[in-house]
């Protein structure tokens, strides 16, 4: 029996409960090669980035101090999985890419079965579906990450929430 409209999951729902599961999943894989969830999740900024990576940025995208980033940023680099290498344009600054312990570890393999995970779902997207749904995540994945950047930098916003 179909489930009537006003039974249905909202799309705000849905986001959250697909937020909700994959924050499992990352905790997961963290926990399969050794990480915690906030390495793993610098690990992946810094993947995506492709070596433009700064320790700046790396901050800004976690929602972490300096110090902290710093901090995490030696932990990674102590282990293999992140490189260091000379700003090009800025002589005091450094650029982030992964390390070649990232690239052998069992991580690459987690990766690769991370992309398994919904490929069949994918897969049977018609391609005008699959336009409609890209669009769709763009528009909340810009619009989560400005609201987050301005909740994050707005005045009287601190860098944990008061209790």
């Amino acid at each position: 029996m179909a489930m009537s409209m006003d039974m249905q999951p909202g799309i705000e729902d849905l986001i959250r409960e697909l937020s909700s599961e994959l924050g499992q999943v990352y905790r997961w894989i963290a926990e399969e090669v050794g990480l915690n969830h906030t390495d793993l999740m610098g690990l992946y900024y810094i993947n995506r980035r492709e070596g433009s990576a700064t320790p700046k940025s790396l901050a800004e995208h976690l929602g972490l101090t300096t110090g902290a980033t710093a901090i995490l940023i030696n932990r990674l680099e102590k282990r293999g999985y992140v490189v260091r290498t000379p700003h090009p344009t800025d002589r005091r600054g450094v650029l982030l890419s992964m390390g070649q312990a990232a690239q052998e570890h069992e991580f690459a393999e987690l990766g690769k079965r991370l992309k398994q995970l919904n490929a069949e779902v994918i897969a049977d997207l018609s391609p005008e579906e699959s336009a409609i749904i890209r669009a769709f995540l763009t528009s909340i994945v810009t619009n989560t990450r400005e609201t987050l950047q301005h909740l994050r930098t707005a005045p009287g916003s601190g860098s944990a929430p008061s209790k």
